[in-house]
This record gives C-alpha cells, sequence and structure tokens, in this order.
C-alpha cells in the first residue's frame, strides 16, 4: 500500500471520530430539548455554539501547523476534543453545555486546517481529487455512525453517558497518529512572517470567493445533518432510535458523494474539464433535492423524505474533492495550513447562519418545509459564486506543490 493512501486511512479514521461527537449530538438533541425545555430557536443556537468557537480557530489552527508541525496540531485537537464530549457530558444547564459545546469545537476546529494541508502535500498530482474526496469520507461514516448509535444509545443510556463514550474514538485515534504518522521533515527556509502570510491569503480574492460556496454547501451540510432526526419526527417517526438511523442515510450518501466525486473530477480535468464543472453540478443537485424535501416533509411522505434526504447528502458532500483540489492551486504549499483554515472559517459561518435560521423559520412557520427552501436558494447562491470565481492556471509566484 502507498504511503499516502495510509496517511488517507488513517484520517478517515480521525475524522470519522470526530464527526460521532459533532453530529451524534444530534441524535441527543430531542433528550437535550425535553430535560432543558428549549424551544427550537434555542436548541439551534445550542447546536451552532461548536461552529463559534470551531470558526474562530480555523486560521489560528493552520498557522500553528504551518509554524510547529500540522501532525503535532492536529494530535492535540483530537485529544482535546475527547476531553469536551466528557465535559459536554458533565454540563448541568444550558449555559455550561453551551461552553462545553464550544470548547469541543474550538479543539476540534485544528483538524481540517492541518489534515487537509497534509493531504495536499503527500498525494501525487495526478490523485488529488480522489486523495481529497476518500481521506474526506470519514465524516460520512462519522455522521452515520453518530446518529445510528447515538439514537440507539439514547433509548437505554443517558444521553450524557452517551456523549462521554462518544470521547474514546478521538483518543484511538490520536494514537494511531503518532504511532503510525512520521513527523515531516523540518523545512530548511526561514519561516514567512505572520503578517505577510496573513496579508496574502486576505488580499487573495479567488480563495474568498471559494470560501463563500464553502458557506453556501457547509450551511445546508449541517441543516442535515443536525436537523434531519426531526425532520422525521415531523413526518411521523416518533422513536429516536428509528428517527437516527433513517437520517444516517445522508452519512452512507455522503461518503459515496465523496469518493465518486473525486474520481469522477480526476478524470474530467485529464479530459480538459475544470474542478468548476463538479462543483456546480453537486450544488444545482443539492438545491433540487432540497426543493424536493420541502415538498415531502409538507406531504409528511417517510419514503420520498429518505430518498430524497439521500441525495441531497450526496450532492452536497460531492463538491469537496473538486473545491480543496482548487484550493491547493491558489496559495503555496507553505501556507497551504491557514489558506484551508482561511477558508473554512468563512465556510463554516454557513454552519452558524444555516442552523440558527432554520431554527427560527421551523418556529415562525410551524415546518421545517420552508427552513429546505431557505437550504436551496443557499445552495442556488453557491452556484451562482461558482460560476463567478476566476480560477488561477498556478499559484501565484511559488504553486502548491503535490509529492
Amino acid at each position: 500500500m502507498p504511503s499516502y493512501v495510509f496517511v488517507w486511512l488513517l484520517l478517515i479514521f480521525a475524522w470519522a471520530a470526530n464527526f460521532v461527537i459533532r453530529i451524534g449530538f444530534s441524535a441527543l438533541l430531542p433528550s437535550i430539548i425535553d430535560e432543558l425545555q428549549v424551544s427550537y430557536t434555542r436548541a439551534g443556537l445550542l447546536a451552532s455554539a461548536f461552529f463559534y468557537a470551531y470558526v474562530i480557530m480555523q486560521i489560528p489552527s493552520g498557522l500553528l501547523g504551518d509554524r510547529f508541525g500540522r501532525r503535532r496540531i492536529l494530535v492535540l485537537g483530537l485529544l482535546g476534543g475527547a476531553l469536551s464530549a466528557g465535559l459536554t457530558g458533565l454540563a448541568g444547564s444550558f449555559a455550561t453545555l453551551f461552553a462545553a459545546r464550544a470548547l469541543t469545537g474550538a479543539f476540534q476546529g485544528s483538524l481540517f486546517s492541518n489534515d487537509r494541508a497534509i493531504v495536499a502535500t503527500v498525494t501525487p498530482p495526478a490523485r488529488i481529487g480522489l486523495g481529497q474526496g476518500v481521506s474526506f469520507s470519514g465524516p460520512g461514516l462519522g455522521l452515520t455512525v453518530g446518529l445510528v448509535i447515538g439514537g440507539l444509545l439514547v433509548e437505554v443510556l443517558p444521553w450524557r453517558t452517551v456523549m462521554m463514550l462518544f470521547g474514546l474514538g478521538p483518543v484511538m485515534a490520536a494514537v494511531l497518529i503518532v504511532r503510525y504518522v512520521p513527523a515531516p521533515a523540518s523545512s530548511a527556509a526561514a519561516p514567512v512572517p505572520v503578517g505577510q502570510r496573513l496579508q496574502r491569503l486576505f488580499s487573495n480574492g479567488p480563495l474568498w470567493v471559494l470560501g463563500l460556496v464553502s458557506f453556501c454547501a457547509i450551511a445546508n451540510q449541517f441543516i442535515l445533518a443536525t436537523w434531519a432526526p426531526l425532520f422525521f419526527n415531523e413526518v411521523g417517526v416518533a422513536d429516536l432510535g428509528r428517527a437516527g438511523s433513517y437520517a444516517a442515510l445522508q452519512g452512507i450518501a455522503a461518503s459515496v458523494g465523496m469518493v465518486v466525486s473525486g474520481w469522477a473530477h480526476d478524470r474530467l480535468v485529464k479530459r480538459g474539464y475544470g474542478s468548476k464543472t463538479v462543483i456546480v453540478a453537486g450544488l444545482t443537485g443539492l438545491a433540487l433535492s432540497m426543493l424536493a424535501m420541502a415538498a415531502v416533509i409538507g406531504q409528511r411522505s417517510l419514503p420520498g423524505l429518505a430518498v430524497v434526504l439521500f441525495l441531497a447528502a450526496f450532492f452536497c458532500w460531492s463538491i469537496w474533492g473538486a473545491v480543496y483540489a482548487l484550493l491547493g492551486r491558489m496559495v503555496r504549499e507553505a501556507e497551504l495550513g491557514t489558506a484551508f483554515g482561511l477558508s473554512n472559517s468563512i465556510g463554516f459561518v454557513g454552519a452558524i447562519v444555516g442552523l440558527t435560521a432554520t431554527g427560527w423559520v421551523r418556529d415562525l412557520t410551524g415546518s421545517f418545509s420552508a427552513s429546505c427552501v431557505f437550504a436551496a436558494v443557499l445552495a442556488l447562491t453557491g452556484v451562482a459564486l461558482v460560476v463567478a470565481l476566476r480560477v488561477p492556471a498556478r499559484t501565484a509566484g511559488e504553486p502548491a506543490a503535490n509529492h
């Protein structure tokens, strides 16, 4: 097995372990709503607490990884995320639960900036789309496990105990990464001053546009991941275990979408098509799926909801291999971690907006149908941004090498 494929596999496990904590919380949310007696709007705020800190940590963790070692920062984040999961289970009020989830987001914020940069630097250029897609399929697996296992466990265990059990996965992932992923060799070049690095990235217009595309997609991604169990509640599935299992269909679709689209991306590029083609196709499919979801929720159709949820997740996640391959062409290799952090911090504001707005629209209208229409509008906005994006042929000054 090539060494870069082994790196992909370990990062799949790390992402899956993190997503069990991140998304498994959604399967526990109905129990938390009952215990704390909160509205859907406040539940949306609680679910979004993770993302406030997650967004804030994207750029700092990228800077730290670029400067002190991406593996080191990644491992510290995994261990801190496990500790925060335990603290979530101990929280006794809305305020402390909000704080614990924010702390979880802060630690998990170290993974993306550093692991995407690692993949970009170890994967051969001809396999970069597949590499970014396969190695990022872990969130889909973790989403499935978190929703299914979380929904089943909360039927027999207190939600607090379930949350603590979720913390075991990241500890195992951290041990495996320390044991089997060698630390990269130190660069002989003098480090670029932080101010100069940030100035260069913040003035990179295409990077900002790509971040706004991520905003639109990530808002949809976490609307689905967080609220899907309650979508199924709304169409008549009262049992939390069943609702979580149905919602977990999106995790399977996400993993399939990442792998298939990454494979397709590399072949389309060889035939002269651009990465933008994959992104436009994915976001268009997502918009149509969310409009269909609004209709089936209004009709209270369980089979219809299961089908369109699968399709929406497939299309939503199918864009990321192309997005990350494109980002790798926009910046210098030494700044990849910070660039991924900047792009992801822009994108994850979408999670905050999407979760809060979805809960607010649900309280206002009494149905999640209108929330799905809102999600479709976001996806179409993403299509317009991709069409307007000017893609550089290579990084200005220095191409991002993929070894």
